[in-house]
């Protein structure tokens, strides 16, 4: 046998089927390198958001300031209490103060119903809890892929929208948790004219 017999017979022996007790492992582990070679890796940074519905809007918060969802049984109305503050309610013997999040970015207020839920959010070491229409689900958002929102549609308002990210035929808009509690004057203005 030649030397290029030889390399031939070791090329053809490496594509055979493993065999031993161990064939299955080998086997996937074969398929694992052999996808690893082809495929370039794509760089991501998955990180998980909540995201919920204002009207026909979809939004999103990070699920790192989320402590859960509620569903709402009663707010309690407190008088003088600041804009956009619906209420309290109670959350395990503690006082949770509620925030609507449709007031929050400039929608009418509209009567409770049976899919409203109230997310609760940790920020600056509080938790406040967010009036949402709706709950949808926890989804995987690449930061990679987020877009800036547009400038011609932000203002002065708008300064708590992080970007927006494409979902199938959802565009989600991005909300930065500490932000969208940080009520501005010129958010005051609006509310009073």
């Amino acid at each position: 046998m030649t030397d290029k017999t030889k390399d031939t017979s070791k090329d053809a022996d490496n594509q055979r089927t493993p065999e031993g007790p161990e064939r299955v492992l080998l086997f996937a582990d074969s398929l694992k390198e052999r996808d690893e070679k082809q495929a370039p890796e794509e760089v991501q940074e998955l990180e998980d958001w909540l995201t919920c519905r204002i009207g026909k809007q979809v939004f999103a918060l990070p699920i790192r300031h989320t402590q859960e969802v509620l569903r709402v049984e009663r707010i309690t109305r407190v008088p003088h209490a600041p804009y956009p503050v619906r209420g309290v309610t109670n959350l395990r013997g503690s006082v949770l103060p509620v925030v609507d999040l449709r007031l929050r970015l400039g929608l009418e207020a509209v009567e409770i119903g049976d899919d409203h839920r109230i997310i609760v959010v940790s920020s600056h070491d509080r938790l406040i809890g967010l009036l949402v229409d709706k709950v949808d689900q926890v989804a995987e958002i690449d930061r990679l892929k987020i877009e800036a929102a547009p400038e011609d549609v932000l203002t002065e308002r708008s300064y708590y929208i992080l970007g927006v990210f494409h979902r199938g035929d959802d565009l989600l808009i991005l909300l930065d948790t500490d932000r969208v509690l940080q009520v501005r004057d010129v958010d005051d203005r609006a509310e009073d004219a």
